[in-house]
């Protein structure tokens, strides 16, 4: 379809020579009078405004505006006397209603009277051109806006030299646009990163890496760098983005020192999520516990928790370091090998700038050899005090309850020597009665004594041997036949025919003792019982003297059986003791394996258990 003229005489004269010249253009020809009637259009045209020819030279220049008001804005500005041409930019419709951006070139034909007559122009779509342009500025815009608005410093160079700076690279700085403007990037470079730079300039690295950036005042800071290189109104130019990260690399080398002393720390040292997840330890937790970070992680620190630690302790724990407190305190935990250890504790929130707490941290120190050191020493004293103790018990024995029947024996002895003639032979019996008691006593005495001595130096002889129990106890009893006659006091024995393997003479001496002290503590014809059960699964037997003596006042019982405590108490008939004795039973029925303690109320008896092992 080739253009169209509305048929006049003079339009026809030319009709063929402009549809020659027109037709083949890209661009819209058109020719219209100043009312807006169209005399030309070629093909272009009618394809830009999506019409057929026929169908644009039967309608108005009006039928094409969105609003005809732009039309008659258009006119006046055509009609100025003084234009003979004009281009401007107008709006259009499509025959589909469809807007498009044109470039109206209009050459403007007058009569001889300068009278507009026609209006002759070129149109050029140029609706994409325009979207495109619209989209560079917007782009650009917000280019703009971005690098105006973001904290990193951006610096726009080409080959080197300084176009452009946003804000924050003056802030960085202290340069100004004005200053920095056409000089050489690498000015503002310290000397010892020049060469990084110009080699990442040179192989165009996008980074990041690290500069050591000038400001104006000459000081200087670490900056970390990323660049590109982007397309610019048609030019290749590089964009420098930089960051001030000197507060970051003092931070980093604070946390590298404080992570090499951790690492390196003679202290175990653990850290927790809130919930108290191991999430590391340090390299001596492993050296002391047993367990590497691997198995350690994700765990909680109960991994190490012994029977020894009561739950109490770990609530007193949680509760403390919950309220942000610092908690510390001595656990005794177990190793990865089970092995038991003493660390000292010292656990503490982290918390953030918020206030919040975000982990916890446990410094541990391993005081085990300390805790041996401790109890060592603790038992060295006690060691001292029981043997302070011993020799104390020992010279008092000998300076008063040995000394004193040897004296009366010694004086005795004299007084019946000084009247042997003068006195009955009766009485002399009487004399040498006194004096066998004496001795009698005087003897166990010193038999206890020597026993004791021997076991404080460990020097006696404890050898094991068959022995009926039964046996034994018959034949202490009739030791002490005629102590029990003096007072009237009926021994019964209920010790059943029981087969031990023990220490016979430290067996007797136990049983002798007991008896001895239930004679003279009980009252004139009272019972005493001895009696034999098996306990503890067939493992023990255990032997019981019930009295019904004086019994033993509830503040006392502890210290019967302990020597830095020992005391001793009269008879019902005054019977004088050493305190001895007692101590002497304990130290010999731990010695054939057995336990010995006693049950007592004032006024109504004692009984005296001890255990032997079967």
């Amino acid at each position: 379809m080739s253009g169209q003229f509305i048929n006049t005489n003079k339009e026809n004269q030319e009709r063929d020579l402009v549809i020659q010249l027109t037709d083949h253009l890209q661009v819209g020809i058109y020719r219209t009078t100043v009312e807006g009637r169209i005399l030309y259009a070629n093909s272009a045209l009618a394809r830009m405004l999506e019409y057929t020819l026929e169908e644009i030279l039967n309608m108005s220049v009006y039928d094409f505006y969105f609003n005809r008001k732009e039309r008659n804005t258009e006119i006046d500005i055509l009609a100025d006397k003084e234009k003979t041409a004009t281009k401007q930019i107008i709006h259009l419709k499509t025959k589909n209603n469809k807007r498009i951006i044109v470039e109206d070139t209009v050459k403007i034909i007058r009569d001889k009277s300068s009278k507009v007559i026609y209006f002759d122009g070129i149109l050029e779509d140029i609706t994409e051109k325009k979207k495109a342009e619209d989209a560079l500025k917007e782009s650009q815009a917000r280019y703009k806006i971005l690098t105006d608005l973001t904290m990193e410093g951006i610096i726009i160079h080409d080959k080197g030299i300084v176009i452009d700076i946003n804000p924050s690279a003056h802030k960085l700085t202290g340069y100004s646009l004005d200053f920095i403007k056409g000089k050489n990037v690498l000015e503002f470079i310290h000397s010892d990163s020049r060469n990084l730079a110009l080699e990442n300039m040179t192989n165009k690295t996008s980074g990041p890496y690290e500069l050591k950036l000038v400001r104006k005042d000459n000081t200087s800071f670490i900056a970390e760098i990323e660049a590109k290189d982007v397309l610019i109104e048609g030019k290749e130019l590089r964009v420098v983005a930089f960051r001030d990260i000197t507060d970051r690399k003092r931070v980093e080398e604070e946390i590298l020192s404080l992570y090499t002393a951790v690492k390196q720390s003679p202290s175990s040292i653990i850290i927790t999520d809130t919930d108290g997840i191991i999430e590391y330890v340090n390299p001596k937790f492993t050296e002391v516990t047993g367990y590497t970070l691997e198995e350690a992680f994700g765990q909680n620190p109960n991994i190490l928790k012994s029977k020894h630690t009561k739950s109490e302790d770990y609530r007193e724990l949680w509760e403390t370091i919950v309220r942000g407190e610092t908690w510390r305190g001595e656990f005794l935990n177990k190793k990865k090998d089970g092995t038991l250890y003493w660390e000292l504790a010292s656990i503490s929130p982290i918390i953030d700038e918020r206030g919040r707490t975000i982990k916890y941290l446990a410094v541990k120190e391993d005081i085990t050899d300390r805790k041996n050191t401790e109890s060592a020493l603790i038992n060295s004293e006690k060691e001292l005090s029981e043997a302070n103790a011993t020799k104390n018990v020992f010279f008092s024995i000998i300076a008063h309850d040995l000394k004193g029947p040897v004296g009366n024996i010694s004086q005795l002895l004299k007084l019946l020597k000084d009247n042997f003639s003068d006195i009955s032979n009766d009485e002399k019996l009487d004399y040498v009665n006194i004096l066998m008691g004496l001795s009698s006593k005087t003897n166990n005495l010193l038999d206890d004594l020597l026993l004791w001595a021997r076991i404080q130096m460990n020097t006696l002889e404890f050898d094991l041997e068959k022995i009926s129990l039964k046996d034994i106890a018959e034949n202490t009893l009739f030791l002490l036949e005629e102590k029990a006659k003096e007072k009237n006091i009926k021994i019964i024995s209920n010790v059943g025919d029981i087969e031990l393997e023990v220490n016979k003479s430290s067996v007797k001496t136990v049983i002798r003792n007991l008896l001895s002290n239930a004679l003279k503590f009980s009252y004139q014809d009272s019972v005493i019982e001895m009696n034999s059960n098996i306990i503890d699964n067939n493992r023990f037997v255990e032997i019981s003297i019930k009295d019904n003596g004086v019994g033993i006042p509830k503040d006392h019982i502890d210290k019967l059986f302990k020597i830095g405590t020992a005391f001793s108490t009269y008879g019902t008939d005054k019977e004088k003791g050493t305190g001895l004795g007692l101590i002497l039973c304990k130290e010999l029925v731990e010695k054939n394996g057995g336990s010995i303690r006693v049950e007592s109320e004032e006024d109504k008896g004692s009984i005296f258990f001890f255990t032997l092992p079967l």
